[in-house]
């Protein structure tokens, strides 16, 4: 017979298997390699069980305290460095799709990873929890201290500089789209 355990340890096993792919995303937008990235998601679930104590639901919701985990986690990371491009991939490409069609992706994803780099680490954090979380305007504004509106401005910003990065990169005309 297994041993009855904890409702929050129970909240915290939930959230683990709904939460952590996002988490891993968060990491690999703020620039971390694939194998730093599954390190720092796996660490920030360690955090949060040594410190399931201190969560309460009616401060902020389970994803949100994870991310403020993540959060604080990415801050002390790169604190002495600088993220490297990641330039391999966690996504496995069909096999159907042609070599020409690989050698297309791979090169458009290091234009964006370039871009990424290339706005500043107010940004890219906003955009890591936006598109990595994926995460509310709302939630961010909590975990960052701007306001709601701030945080839509900067991401407008953001996409409208990497938009035009990406549609001037010297790579663009490498193929024809």
């Amino acid at each position: 017979m297994k041993p009855k355990s904890h409702p929050a340890t129970e909240r915290l096993e939930d959230a683990y298997d709904r939460h952590y792919p996002a988490i891993y995303r968060y990491f690999r937008y703020r620039g971390a390699d694939a194998d730093t990235a599954n390190d720092l998601a796996s660490a920030v679930f360690e955090r949060a069980l040594a410190n399931l104590g201190r969560f309460d639901p009616g401060r902020a919701r389970i994803q949100t305290w994870l991310f403020a985990i993540a959060r604080n986690l990415s801050i002390n990371h790169w604190k002495a460095e600088k993220p490297t491009l990641p330039l391999d991939d966690d996504l496995s490409l069909p096999e159907e799709i042609p070599l020409e069609q690989v050698v297309i992706l791979t090169q458009d994803r290091e234009q964006i990873l370039r871009a990424l780099q290339s706005i500043n680490d107010r940004a890219r954090e906003i955009l890591a929890l936006k598109f990595g979380g994926p995460l509310t305007n709302r939630q961010i504004a909590e975990l960052t201290g701007l306001t709601e509106s701030n945080v839509g401005i900067i991401l407008y910003r953001s996409l409208l500089k990497l938009r035009t990065l990406l549609a001037t990169d010297p790579m663009e005309s490498r193929h024809d789209r």
